[in-house]
């Protein structure tokens, strides 16, 4: 599959497509964590308190702390700490090697995919760096937008979804350049056919299971559904061939309203549908260790 970077803002569904990306064994280089679900303090920790959790040794570098332009915006969908009932241990930011850094230069050597389950700014500052780097980028994996392709893509911010909301302008940058892109979107995670409506049964005893059913607990009181966003952008990076893609140009409105047209031969591919049956065995049941 190549080399892998994360852009995450951590997050319960960011932490459980971390969790899936491992149960195939599937490990990122690095990860950059940014400002989104909740501030980069937040983010910052619960993305290392995940790294060591699931002993991934590999390093976790902070991102963009706010927008390109905007305030940040504050909101507790994955409670106050950003990572629901459950708490990490503190870590500082201090003197820590900037993330947007570390992606130019590993770009400058060698090719990545880069997924994205965060806002887009760390990856807009980025492409605004150099246009070089670009030929070293194989595809990002992108969760965001709601386009209206299918009945499910309607916004979850008025009429824009969450991590396009929060950064509009960069998200402008990153759909509009030309790479490939792979984009999960509302109009596939919100089928509420895939949302997770009842706490599996926890028959692990380790600390990740406890993770996963606190965290999933959390989400079904707070929510009455856990959408799991995040770990089906990565299961489309895991096995791309379940899912059903239109291919098409794609524009940003600055309320982070994302339009669509159709186009064959466009370098983005907007998922619209994944075979159920596949996903509960190969992401819910992965998740859930669920034989």
């Amino acid at each position: 599959m190549g080399k892998l970077i994360l852009n995450v803002d951590t997050g319960i569904d960011d932490a459980f497509a971390m969790i899936l990306l491992n149960k195939y064994r599937i490990f990122p280089e690095f990860i950059v964590a940014a400002s989104g679900n909740s501030t980069l303090e937040n983010t910052y920790r619960n993305t290392t308190g995940i790294t060591n959790l699931l002993q991934l040794g590999c390093p976790v570098y902070p991102g963009s702390y706010k927008p390109l332009v905007r305030h940040h915006y504050l909101e507790d969908f994955h409670g106050e700490n950003g990572i629901g009932c459950y708490e990490f241990d503190e870590v500082s930011l201090e003197n820590q090697p900037n993330g947007i850094i570390k992606m130019y230069e590993a770009l400058q050597h060698d090719k990545y995919t880069i997924i994205c389950t965060s806002p887009m700014t760390s990856l807009g500052l980025l492409l605004s760096m150099n246009s070089g780097i670009k030929k070293n980028i194989e595809n990002i994996v992108i969760m965001g937008g709601a386009f209206g392709i299918t009945q499910y893509g309607n916004g979850n911010m008025g009429n824009s979804e969450f991590n396009v909301f929060y950064d509009p302008e960069a998200a402008k940058i990153v759909l509009g350049a030309d790479i490939n892109e792979t984009i999960i979107s509302l109009d596939l995670t919100m089928n509420p056919e895939l949302a997770i409506k009842n706490l599996p049964q926890n028959t692990g005893r380790t600390a990740l299971d406890n993770f996963i059913y606190k965290t999933t607990e959390f989400m079904l009181k707070k929510h009455g559904t856990f959408e799991l966003h995040d770990p089906i952008a990565a299961l489309s990076f895991i096995n791309p061939d379940i899912f059903e893609f239109v291919n098409g140009s794609i524009d940003v409105d600055s309320n982070g309203v994302t339009r669509f047209k159709k186009h064959r031969n466009s370098k983005k591919r907007i998922a619209v549908a994944l075979n159920n049956e596949d996903y509960i065995n190969q992401l819910v049941n992965k998740i859930y260790d669920i034989a």
